[in-house]
């Protein structure tokens, strides 16, 4: 039964990142339609919008987890495709710059398909093969923000940003029927005594290990979201030409998502036998020099070298990360563990967006990079200090 859910699971989710990543990585460039802004208000405004969805993320993520404890994680899973399809439709018909910011808070409240798949399958995966198959979800993430940038890009230049926002809502409608139609969860709802004798929130926090897997989500996150609100307005100022950039952008993209998408399922198996920690470590310098890169990049092809290789590096860190809270946790409440570590994730991307597109506004774009260089460091230093596993 694992088997047929963690393919449907991972099918559904590869086609919602698809819907998602068809318009989200575009904007920025939506903003320019909302109103009369300049460069530095651009991109400080897409760190605003791009880092709210974060915060309500944050916040409402460990319920959602505490739900998929209590009434399966399938439904939560359904619930945040559902969700992520009505957010789109109405991200397509916003007029302003706040009526998006609105969206995007609605976004973090009602989504979360990575985490509650993750949860989902990590319920029925076999304690052998956690590290695999959380490297498929995680590489099932990346082929999706591979493909959908690359025809979302096309797809905006020739038809608009709008039409690509109810595009991508139809292909997120198609996730949650595979989903709903296509998983099959062995589900028993706690009994009342082992809901009072549970470990709450605060408890799963204190585990041994968790702490630390989820301040690595969150640095990973922060890195990663931190030059979100730069990069496409990097790539304008290279292209000499405007006809094309959204498919240009989206190739980059979609370039660096593959590579994550590659990362993810292979360092995903290799992290069951030779630890999660190297890969951790590995990748987190990895990320460091690439960061450094995309500073010196003034060209498209380094600057689609430094981005694959920043794909690659992201992609082995979260489901090493993963794969350490899924060794150290109790399977029954596996759902309000990853509802945690997502919030505290969470925490990461919103603080990386906004403070990105601060440093961006008050600096240079390219400065953000540098920042994330150093950061990416640091997670380095501490894993190797700090993170304690037999491998």
């Amino acid at each position: 039964m694992w088997k047929k859910t963690f393919v449907s699971t991972f099918v559904a989710q590869v086609i919602a990142q698809i819907g998602f990543s068809f318009a989200l990585p575009f904007l920025p460039f939506f903003i320019s339609e909302l109103g009369t802004f300049d460069k530095g208000q651009q991109v400080f405004w897409a760190g605003i919008i791009m880092g709210a969805g974060g915060v309500t993320f944050a916040l409402f993520a460990p319920l959602w987890g505490v739900l998929a404890d209590r009434y399966g994680r399938k439904a939560m899973v359904c619930r945040s495709m559902f969700g992520g399809t009505v957010v789109l439709l109405l991200m397509s018909f916003v007029r302003t710059a706040g009526q998006l910011l609105v969206c995007r808070l609605l976004h973090g409240i009602l989504t979360g398909t990575v985490s509650a798949s993750i949860a989902l399958v990590a319920s029925v995966t076999p304690e052998e093969k956690s590290g695999f198959t959380l490297g498929m979800m995680q590489a099932a993430i990346y082929i999706g923000t591979t493909i959908g940038p690359l025809f979302g890009g096309v797809l905006a230049d020739i038809f608009g940003y709008r039409t690509t926002f109810r595009v991508g809502a139809l292909i997120i409608l198609l996730g949650g029927m595979i989903v709903l139609l296509g998983t099959k969860e062995a589900f028993t709802p706690p009994e009342t005594d082992e809901k009072s004798s549970s470990p709450g929130l605060i408890g799963i926090l204190t585990t041994q290990g968790f702490l630390m897997a989820a301040t690595i989500l969150m640095g990973v996150q922060f890195s990663n979201s931190m030059i979100s609100p730069s990069f496409p307005l990097i790539v304008k100022d290279i292209l000499p030409s405007p006809e094309k950039l959204n498919s240009i952008t989206g190739i980059v993209l979609a370039a660096s998502a593959l590579s994550g998408a590659c990362s993810a399922a292979l360092l995903g198996h290799i992290g069951d036998t030779i630890g999660q920690k190297r890969i951790l470590i590995f990748c987190a310098i990895g990320a460091s020099l690439s960061s450094v890169g995309h500073f010196f990049a003034f060209n498209i092809p380094i600057l689609f070298f430094a981005r694959i290789i920043f794909g690659l590096s992201i992609g082995g860190m979260i489901p090493a990360a993963n794969a350490l809270i899924y060794n150290i946790m109790d399977k029954r409440y596996i759902g309000r563990a990853y509802g945690l570590s997502t919030s505290i994730s969470m925490v990461g991307f919103a603080l990386g967006t906004f403070s990105g597109g601060a440093i961006a506004r008050l600096t240079e774009i390219r400065i953000p990079f540098l920042v994330v260089a150093v950061f990416n460091i640091l997670i380095a230093v501490m894993v190797g200090s700090l993170v304690k596993t037999e491998k």
